[in-house]
């Protein structure tokens, strides 16, 4: 399989796991976006904690992340698939 097959595939999942993650750990990924902040120097946000139907974010993060995690799987697909049947 050609080079730039291999390193598209790579690219597909990359989207693919960071939309999973932003899809279904979305704790982990607020936390990481904290860690962020504090290491630019930023100050930490405060946030009030609210129920997981109330929060907007949470469905924003939902929506995002599955559709980069679908676009991830399926730029592998479509890619590796021409590159086989060429």
């Amino acid at each position: 399989m050609p080079a730039h097959v291999i390193l598209v595939d790579l690219v597909g999942l990359a989207f693919a796991l960071v939309g999973f993650h932003m899809a279904f750990r979305q704790r982990l990924v607020r936390r990481l976006w904290d860690k962020g902040r504090d290491a630019r120097g930023l100050p930490p946000k405060d946030r009030v904690e609210k129920p997981e139907g109330d929060d907007p974010v949470h469905y924003a993060l939902i929506i995002f992340g599955m559709m980069l995690f679908a676009f991830g799987l399926i730029l592998i697909a479509f890619t590796t698939a021409y590159a086989l049947m060429t």
